[in-house]
């Protein structure tokens, strides 16, 4: 049996979500084949020539481009089997399960596509897997060389990176994030052995810098530090980054300068918002003061801070932005801020925990189905034409390669005379803060230029640029 295994979008990563299914199903005794939309070609007509397709979604995008990538095959190819298989799988299961997918395979879900792809099981149905189980080590050949993904920026060079995932799940409730509204506050953790190996892997593969793309690192502090330990025993040049909670910066306060030492360049932290009221809204967990300490935390240990920003919800105004400019620029964050983050919405899917708070109820319209979200309008109009102006300023110097910094001065001007309040002048910066050639924000409703730019891609229109 022959399957096919599709990734449309990781996060500009060569997809573990293709890698940890392919060495699941190679173990059972399937074929595999693995293809990558983000930087692969689409030929709806090749699917012939295997038994099965199976979709990987582990984020909003990727599930809105693999639904019109499987309306494609199942135009050319009616009767091949289909599945969507990751965290957003069921996500408009009323439009996708019976039409463009036979299964939908969410949370743990290794032996559910292997009992798909062997037996046949769970077609016609939604499976939400949750259980512990055993994971082996991803098997990574097959997939595109890690020089088609995004690349770590630092000093002037691009060196290959790669991702691994030590945990999948949360121990957290934020509102506005996918992973509770399937785990719950549940955490599986994957083991040493597995991660290890497929850091040595990617070491042999070329990467010299690893994301640890759990949801948050220090979700299990004493087992992510072992991981972190043992690798660097290992390959004592290779970086990292990861991603932590505002509030487990603080918890884990004392672990940062081991951090550093061990070679984590940068964080990546949920800030989210300036505004109090929305913090709690979200339940981040976390204040604006207790922002302004993790940044002394980091700051303290060597480590940079890439905060990431969920500027507009309903109830934002012009001047909480406004706010946020001046948080960025007082605290020297500027230089670690894509442009586009100033310009996001919440993204609110089916089954978001959001959809639960009161607060939101006002402002939800209806359920886009081709989208897969709800949709929202703002409270104030002047706050939506904002948004969308920002969004443009960002989407045209996103398609020009301008530099961020133009970008960010152009914005906070417009921000400035929309709520005529003198932000002052932006503390410059020279970018060279370690970064990834490539950031999205899962729980961020795609900008107009980036739904453009990552859907011409299973259209058919890939941009060379």
């Amino acid at each position: 049996m022959a399957v096919l295994l599709v990734s449309t979008y990781e996060l500009g990563r060569q997809p573990v979500h293709l890698a940890s299914p392919a060495a699941a199903l190679k173990m059972a005794g399937v074929e595999v084949h693995c293809l990558d939309l983000s930087v692969e070609d689409f030929d709806p007509g090749s699917v012939s020539r295997y038994d099965a397709v199976a979709f990987s979604v582990p984020m909003h995008t990727a599930m809105r481009l693999a639904v019109v990538a499987a309306r494609r095959i199942k135009a050319v190819e009616p009767d091949m089997p289909v599945a969507f298989y990751g965290l957003y799988a069921d996500v408009g299961r009323e439009q996708t399960l019976g039409t463009v997918a036979d299964a939908l395979l969410c949370g743990e879900y290794e032996p559910a596509l292997v009992a798909w792809a062997t037996q046949g099981e769970g077609n016609g149905s939604v499976l939400v897997e949750l259980g512990k189980t055993g994971f082996i080590v991803p098997d990574r050949t097959g997939l595109p060389s890690l020089d088609r993904y995004a690349r770590l920026e630092r000093d002037g060079d691009a060196l290959l990176a790669g991702a691994v995932e030590a945990t999948h799940g949360c121990r957290h409730r934020c509102r506005h994030c996918p992973i509770p509204a399937v785990y719950d506050g549940r955490l599986r953790v994957v083991g040493n052995e597995p991660i290890l190996a497929d850091i040595d892997q990617l070491y042999r593969l070329g990467a010299r810098h690893v994301t640890f793309a759990d949801a948050d690192f220090l979700n299990a502090p004493a087992y992510s530090m072992g991981l972190l330990r043992e690798a660097h025993e290992a390959h004592p040049d290779l970086t990292y980054d990861v991603t932590v909670k505002v509030e487990h910066i603080l918890k884990h306060r004392d672990l940062w300068p081991e951090m550093a030492r061990l070679g984590v360049l940068f964080v990546v932290s949920a800030f989210e918002s300036v505004d109090d009221r929305t913090l709690q809204i979200l339940e981040k967990g976390h204040s604006t003061a207790d922002m302004l300490d993790a940044i002394d935390v980091l700051s303290e240990a060597g480590i940079h801070l890439r905060p990431t920003w969920l500027p507009f919800v309903p109830w934002t105004t012009p001047d909480q932005i406004a706010d946020l400019f001046e948080f960025v620029d007082q605290n020297g964050l500027a230089g670690a801020v894509d442009p586009v983050q100033m310009a996001i919405k919440v993204l609110v899917p089916e089954g978001s925990l959001l959809l639960q708070r009161e607060e939101m109820q006002p402002y939800l319209r209806h359920f886009d189905a081709d989208a897969l979200t709800w949709l929202w309008e703002f409270e104030s109009p002047e706050t939506e034409r904002l948004q969308k102006e920002l969004d443009r300023i960002a989407a045209a110097a996103s398609d020009c390669k301008e530099e961020s910094s133009i970008t960010l001065r152009e914005m906070r001007s417009v921000v400035g005379s929309i709520v005529g309040r003198d932000l002052g002048e932006m503390v410059p910066f020279d970018g060279s803060a370690p970064r990834l050639s490539e950031s999205w924000f899962c729980c961020a409703e795609p900008t107009v230029g980036q739904a453009t730019a990552v859907g011409s891609i299973v259209l058919g229109r890939r941009s060379e640029s």
